[in-house]
């Protein structure tokens, strides 16, 4: 085991919003545990990273903001589409600190993109764990996910794609959370 050059040095909630969607509870007839209570649930998540203008003796540090929607709407028609029973919107800001040296992993851009939304997307998963812990339909896992598709060189290819493809792109990053200067 080795410490990782990408550390989150602080994290804060900003928005914490969860209750039970009653027109959408599990009948019972399914298995339920925790994971499953989730599965094909409509989910959107506004990402944001900025780098941090201040020295820092230990590396480089980032702003790196994530906010998770689950809202039982549907934007997309999809065959095996389920229906979230608590409609949840969290979303959480953590300081992601970069090590000297880091270059040798990859663009510190991309190492940031990908890797700071999953340190602050396992905070979200574990509060809604804890949170959905003793409502009515039980506690609710949070899928594990990548944010690969943030790295430059991903939006890159993207940008090469059909008109429908860069609107569904789109809809899919407006109204980025604003980040305060302090």
């Amino acid at each position: 085991m080795n410490i990782s050059p990408i550390q989150m040095v602080e994290l804060s909630f900003r928005k914490l919003s969860l209750e039970v969607d009653f027109d959408h509870l599990p009948d019972g007839s399914a298995p339920r545990d925790a994971h499953s209570l989730l599965r094909n649930v409509g989910m959107r998540t506004q990402v944001q990273a900025q780098r941090i203008e201040r020295n820092d003796p230990r590396g480089t540090l980032h702003f790196v903001t994530l906010r998770l929607i689950i809202n039982n709407e549907r934007h997309e028609p999809e065959a095996d589409h389920h229906f979230s029973p608590y409609l949840i919107d969290i979303e959480a800001g953590a300081v992601i600190l970069l090590a000297p040296g880091i270059e040798r992993f990859g663009q510190p851009e991309d190492l940031v993109a990908v890797n700071g939304p999953a340190l602050v997307w396992s905070a979200i998963r574990e509060q809604v764990m804890n949170l959905t812990a003793r409502m009515p339909a039980g506690p609710a896992l949070l899928p594990s996910v990548n944010f690969h598709d943030l790295k430059k060189s991903a939006r890159a290819e993207g940008a090469g794609s059909s008109g429908e493809a860069k609107a569904a792109e789109a809809e899919k990053s407006t109204k980025r959370p604003r980040l305060k200067k302090s």
